[in-house]
Order: C-alpha cells, then sequence, then structure tokens
C-alpha cells in the first residue's frame, strides 16, 4: 500500500510558524493552527487565550472571541475546503489554554465567569472576567466584588 502525501498550498506555506494544522477556506484562504494561535491567512492572527469557543459544524469551522460580556465577542466563521486536521487542534488548543474557570454568583444578583488563560511566555495565569447575561459589568458593586475574587485567585493561583 502506498501513502499519498497531501501537497500543502503555498499559502499555508506563506505561514512561517511552526505549523500543527491547517485548513484552507472555500475561497483559498489559509488557516493554520500554530502552537500560539491561529493563523488566518499570512496577517492576521487570533491567539488562543483570546478565543471563547469553539465549533465545528463540517465543512463550518466556528470560533467566537472573548469579550467582557459572554457571547458578545466577534465570531468568525468558515468554510473550509479542506480540513487538515485543523478543526481537532483548534478545539484542544483553545481547551488547553485554560488552566482554571469557575462560574461566580454576585450580590444582589448576577453571575461571572473567572477563567485563568495560559498564555505563551508568561509564567503567571491570565485572569479574565467573563460577565453572564444579565449581569451588568458597569455596576461599581459588582465590578468590586470581581475585583476581589479575581485579586484572591491571583495570590492563591498565580
Amino acid at each position: 500500500m502506498r501513502l499519498r502525501r497531501t501537497r500543502v498550498p503555498q499559502a499555508v506555506l506563506a505561514i512561517t510558524d511552526r505549523r500543527l494544522a491547517w485548513g484552507l477556506t472555500q475561497d483559498g484562504v489559509a488557516l493554520v493552527a500554530s502552537p500560539d494561535c491561529l493563523h488566518i491567512g499570512p496577517d492576521i492572527s487570533v491567539p488562543w487565550w483570546t478565543v471563547e469557543r469553539v465549533g465545528w459544524a463540517a465543512p463550518t469551522l466556528r470560533v467566537a472571541e472573548i469579550a467582557e460580556v459572554e457571547g458578545a465577542g466577534r465570531v468568525h466563521l468558515w468554510e473550509l475546503a479542506e480540513d487538515h486536521s485543523l478543526a481537532a487542534t483548534v478545539r484542544e488548543r483553545v481547551t488547553a489554554s485554560v488552566a482554571w474557570s469557575d462560574l461566580r454568583t454576585l450580590s444582589p444578583a448576577g453571575e461571572v465567569r473567572l477563567v485563568g488563560r495560559r498564555v505563551p511566555d508568561q509564567e503567571v495565569l491570565t485572569w479574565q472576567a467573563v460577565w453572564q447575561a444579565g449581569t451588568d459589568p458597569s455596576d461599581p458593586l459588582l465590578r468590586a466584588q470581581v475585583d476581589a475574587h479575581l485579586d484572591s485567585l491571583r495570590k492563591s493561583i498565580g
């Protein structure tokens, strides 16, 4: 039995970062997963620690970036003509960037998800507060509670 190697398109080779997986959109845009980010063509990259959620329903890859309020971040949708382990690798890299996550109830009402993310070349976690729908991030009382939670996490976890 002879193995056939897939010819890697020039658009993928143009990305000089180490390639873990790749795909091509229907219109020829190269998507390349590297150790630190998702490259979108040669000029745009989305670091793993900035991604809130990933979805895959062949042939569509969905990547939602994190925002202050859950679900409010920029959403990228790509129709893949070729998927060379890209979807699985993107999910794995985003999941691996999350070191700690917990949903906290705030008083008098509301919730916030506190997320500690691994960022390349940083020893300590980067902490993110993701406000849940219906919780006002501009409320000073709620903001003070979230700040206190984050301070405590930074001291105990890093």
